[in-house]
């Protein structure tokens, strides 16, 4: 997926996350270890922490004046590397 964008009138209620939901589960089907996005500094970025992500990353002055943000989030594995 390259771009995701909830519209105004469906924030707040739970439509992002579930979607967000939902590809953590078609990356875990995949074999992913785990996932990663980018995001400016005017968009989600506390969304996105709010789900487990983190910053690894942050691009100054793209877009000119702002900041974009990436950052990951590693699925679980258990002992011995199995998930």
């Amino acid at each position: 997926m390259e771009l995701l964008a909830v519209p105004e009138e469906y924030r707040g209620k739970s439509y992002g996350k579930t979607l967000m939901e939902r590809a953590e589960e078609i990356a875990h089907a995949n074999d992913c270890v785990g996932v990663w996005l980018n995001t400016s500094e005017f968009q989600a970025r506390g969304f996105y922490e709010k789900l487990g992500f983190e910053v690894f990353g942050t691009l100054d002055d793209y877009p000119v004046g702002q900041k974009t943000f990436f950052l990951r989030k590693r699925f679980p594995t258990a002992p011995g590397g199995v998930r």
